[in-house]
């Protein structure tokens, strides 16, 4: 079995709709594949609060670095 590119990837959208922060994240465990929604954030708290838990997952998981510098 041959195992995908390594990596982790995290996109994060964010934008001021009427006044108030929103943010979007979407994530991907495998830099070739597609992203999957990860959560929605409405201040910064709760947009760093979604970053750690994703940072998180990538160190239990072991992801290795991406090829590359």
């Amino acid at each position: 079995m041959t195992a995908g590119p390594p990596g982790a990837v995290l996109l994060l959208s964010a934008w001021v709709d009427g006044g108030a922060l929103r943010v979007r994240l979407s994530a991907s465990d495998d830099l070739a594949g597609p992203t999957r929604p990860l959560g929605v954030a409405g201040d910064v708290d709760g947009a760093c609060e979604l970053v750690r838990r994703w940072l998180q997952n990538v160190v239990e998981s072991g992801t290795p670095p991406p090829d590359g510098p």
